[in-house]
This record gives structure tokens, C-alpha cells and sequence, in this order.
């Protein structure tokens, strides 16, 4: 029995296929873009987690076993030039995406690049998102290296759209955080998300049986509406248009990188040509590939299924080799859990840096995007993602000693690193750099109407404590502690 007999043949998919696979390659330019001015600071040669001193590190400890923790371009070489080179590399191959060239080769290649970069960042490539797009990219070079479309990989996809959603979903209930359990947490995120836009702070306002009844909602459109994925095409259009607007609104009220955007391109999956035929042509039939090939790419693609399902089922259906078989492909960032916010942050606690030459006076860093400024309005920047403004949010969940990239920061403010200070908005030490840095905790809220309004502050804050106590440099040459 075919996939053609419900409705789910990927050739009846074809210009979906083909329109989703051009967006990629224009998301592929917005992901790549803003590190062209963010690299240098956070892991050129003299930024906050240099990308030569991280893979020096994996080879003095690992040896040539390092190049399967921290598969990467950088180990041939990870000067700033090689960066410099894999960021326009990555830039270029988008664009030649987008505009169809060669699209399995770019695909294949994208994949390469994006990845010797995500796992080379440390902890500014963090994020899920990095593995989602990998998992997308590495799916939709397979889906793409055969004529006609391969069956397994074209599977793979769509349960990776319906994991991703899923597991959002399934990973608030597992939790057993009370305030998802008593349809409360978004009550919350308006204000405790990373970095608030504007709408989120009238959204923040808004009476609790709004905040429960988006929480149902959002319950509905993660547990309940994937089902669909695997259903006729007109149930599949209704989950499209369902998972889009979940998306739209998550977008509408934050700023989560380019995620969003993402998920939105690869739901397009969900159109049959039926849909679109009206609006878009068709692509041509290619002549099939060799079978060889064929049986080839059939046996990566459904590994690439396998490794979906497993990641889908494990964590309900724990067993030993699941655990061993996606710890083995870990590294490649083929099969990752997925779940945002499992657990809801209640308060707003930021790290206000401070920097003081005589110990007395104490003069404040200003980021680009994260508050700090009572009368700075919170703004839209997604699918840019400020990478520093972003790892700073999760400061207050640890301990300023653990933070490694943190007291890397703070010594490079002490030296005056150029490269580091571009990445804030206001450096109120332009001369030569403070004697003397710390950090401090502030709870912030949002102000109300009529605060805003007397005062015309967006934010209000209330001083918590001590995050990092004063530090100074005893050699000015320091670098790296």
C-alpha cells in the first residue's frame, strides 16, 4: 500500500517541497547575517569564548576522539578569518538555496557549516533551535537526494513537525510545574520571557481568564492538533493553519530568535499541491536517481526516521538503548528532545553590570535589548537574536561561578576588550576601562498605565542583592581567566 493511497505521497506535495526548501535558504541568511557584527565579541580571538581556545582545549583532553564531541570546520583552522569565511560561506550557500541552485549539494553543505558553528559556540549556540534547524536541514537534504522524493525522509519531516510541537506540549504537563497545571503560566511569561517586545507588556495587563483560556488554547494546539499531521489533506490544512497561528501569537508577544520563522517554513510542508496549484506552478519530473543511490539515501533516511520515533517515545518509554542511541548521535544534532519553558519563570530578575574606578562611584553597562533602562521601551528584533543579551537572561537561574562565560565577560570589560564592548549599547568607561566591575540583581516589572503615563517609564525595579561582588584585575594583560 502507497502513501499515495492517503492522501500523504511527497509528490503530491511537490510545491510545497519546493517552496519550503527556497525559505529555508532565505532563513538560512537571516541566521547566519547578525554574526557578521556579534562573532568577533562573543568567540573571536579575543572575545568572550574564543572558538581556537575551545577546540585546543577538546584536543588537549580528547585527543583525536575530539573532532566526534565537537564535530567542526574549526579544527583545520579557527582564526578569525576562518570565521569570518564560514559565516559568509553560510551566507552565500543560503542565497543559493533560496534561489534553487543545486539544492541537495547546498543542502548537504548548509548542514556542514551550521553545524561546525553550533557546536563550536559553546554556550551562545546553545539553543534549541540550532538543533531544530540541523535536524530540518539534515531531513531536508535527504528528502531532496533522490528523484522522486524519498519516502522515509519525507516521513521523518513531518513527525519532526509533529515532535516539536508535541513534546512543547507534553514537556509543561511532565513537569508537574503547578502554574501550567493550573493554566496560570502565561500570566507569567509576558514578563519573565527572555526579551519582552511592546505587546507584551499590554498583553501582561490583561485579566487572568484571558491568560487560562490562551494557556487552554495553547494546550489544544500542541497535544491535541499535531494528530492532524497524519491525517487527509484537509486535516492537514487545518493543522497548518492551526500551528500557524500558535506561532504568529507566540511571535506577536516575544522575540525568540528566528524560531519562530522556522517552524512556520517547515509547516508549509502540511500543503497539498491541490491547495497551491492555483497560485504556484508545479515543478518539473526529474529523471529517477540510480538505485544504488537510491537504497543508499533510503538507508540514511530511515535512520533519520528511527531517530525521530526514538526521540519521540523516550522520554515516555524510557529504555537503556533509546538513551545510548541518542547520546551516540548527539554530537550531530540529528534527534533532540524539544520543549520550551517546561517549567515557568515567575519573576524577572536581571544582572546589571556595573563598573567603578575608585570602588565608591558606580557607573552602569547598558545591553542592546535585555531592560536595564527604567524608560527604554521593549522592541521587536526576531528573527535577530542579540546572543549575549539572550545568555545573560539565564543568569539568575545558576550561580555566578558556574557561568564560565561570565567571568570571561567581566574580565574582558576590566581589560577594555574592544571586540566585547561593541556588543553592548553604552560603555560609560570610553577612556580607558574601570578599575573595578560587579554585578548586581534587580527584580523588574513592568510599570502600570499610570506609571507609565506620570513618569513615562516602561519598567521598575527593586534592588535583590549582590550576583557577583566587586572584582579587579591584578595584571591588566589578563585575558581569559
Amino acid at each position: 500500500m502507497s502513501l499515495d493511497t492517503f492522501g500523504f505521497d511527497p509528490a503530491s506535495y511537490s510545491i510545497a517541497i519546493n517552496l519550503f526548501i527556497r525559505l529555508l535558504g532565505a532563513l538560512y541568511i537571516f541566521v547566519f547575517l547578525p554574526f557578521l557584527w556579534q562573532m568577533k565579541g562573543l568567540f573571536g580571538k579575543n572575545g568572550i569564548r574564543p572558538i581556537q581556545t575551545f577546540i585546543d582545549n577538546i584536543r588537549l583532553r580528547f585527543g583525536k576522539k575530539g573532532i566526534y564531541y565537537v564535530p567542526s570546520l574549526f579544527w583545520i583552522k579557527a582564526s578569525d578569518s576562518a570565521l569570518l569565511a564560514l559565516i559568509w560561506a553560510g551566507i552565500v550557500l543560503g542565497t543559493l538555496l533560496m534561489f534553487g541552485i543545486y539544492p541537495t549539494v547546498v543542502l548537504f553543505l548548509l548542514y556542514i557549516v551550521h553545524l561546525s558553528l553550533t557546536t563550536a559556540g559553546q554556550d551562545f549556540l546553545s539553543f534549541g533551535w540550532e538543533t531544530f534547524l540541523l535536524e530540518t536541514t539534515l531531513g531536508s537534504f535527504l528528502l531532496l537526494a533522490t528523484t522522486p522524493y524519498n519516502s522515509f525522509a519525507w516521513i521523518g519531516l513531518n513527525l519532526l513537525i509533529f515532535r516539536f510541537h508535541f513534546q512543547a506540549g507534553a514537556s509543561k504537563i511532565m513537569s508537574q510545574d503547578r502554574n501550567w497545571r493550573n493554566l496560570t503560566a502565561l500570566s507569567y511569561h509576558y514578563l519573565s520571557q527572555p526579551i519582552p517586545n511592546t505587546q507584551a507588556w499590554f498583553f501582561h495587563k490583561l485579566p487572568m481568564w484571558f491568560h487560562k483560556a490562551s494557556c487552554v488554547m495553547m494546550f489544544y494546539m500542541e497535544l491535541i492538533v499535531p494528530f492532524a499531521i497524519f491525517a487527509p489533506p484537509e486535516l492537514r490544512l487545518f493543522a497548518f493553519i492551526q500551528l500557524i497561528g500558535l506561532q504568529f501569537f507566540i511571535w506577536f508577544t516575544g522575540n525568540f530568535s528566528y524560531l519562530n520563522h522556522m517552524t512556520v517554513v517547515l509547516c508549509l510542508l502540511l500543503l497539498n499541491n491541490c491547495y497551491l496549484s492555483p497560485f504556484i506552478s508545479a515543478p518539473a519530473i526529474l529523471e529517477p536517481s540510480p538505485l544504488l543511490w537510491s537504497w543508499a539515501i533510503d538507508l540514511a533516511a530511515l535512520a533519520f526516521l528511527v531517530l525521530q520515533f526514538i526521540c519521540l517515545v523516550s522520554p515516555y518509554f524510557p529504555r537503556r538503548i533509546f538513551r545510548e542511541i541518542l547520546v551516540w548521535v548527539e554530537p550531530f544534532h540529528l534527534a533532540y528532545p524539544h520543549g520550551i519553558f517546561a517549567v515557568m519563570t515567575t519573576k524577572r530578575i536581571e544582572i546589571i553590570i556595573e563598573g567603578s574606578n575608585d570602588g565608591i562611584t558606580w557607573k552602569e553597562y547598558e545591553f542592546y535589548h535585555k531592560p536595564g533602562d527604567l524608560s527604554r521601551r521593549p522592541k521587536r528584533i526576531s528573527p535577530f537574536q542579540p546572543r549575549l543579551d539572550w545568555q545573560a537572561w539565564f543568569l539568575p537561574l545558576g550561580r555566578q561561578w558556574n557561568e564560565w562565560w561570565f567571568q570571561s565577560f567581566l574580565t574582558k570589560l576590566l581589560v577594555g576588550s574592544p571586540d566585547v564592548l561593541k556588543l553592548l549599547r553604552h560603555n560609560p568607561f570610553h577612556e580607558k576601562p574601570p578599575n573595578f566591575i560587579r554585578a548586581l540583581a534587580y527584580d523588574y516589572e513592568y510599570t502600570t498605565f499610570k506609571e507609565k503615563k506620570e513618569r513615562g517609564h516602561w519598567w521598575k525595579r527593586r534592588f535583590v542583592g549582590f550576583y557577583s561582588p566587586a572584582l579587579q584585575l591584578t595584571n591588566r594583560n589578563a585575558s581569559n581567566p
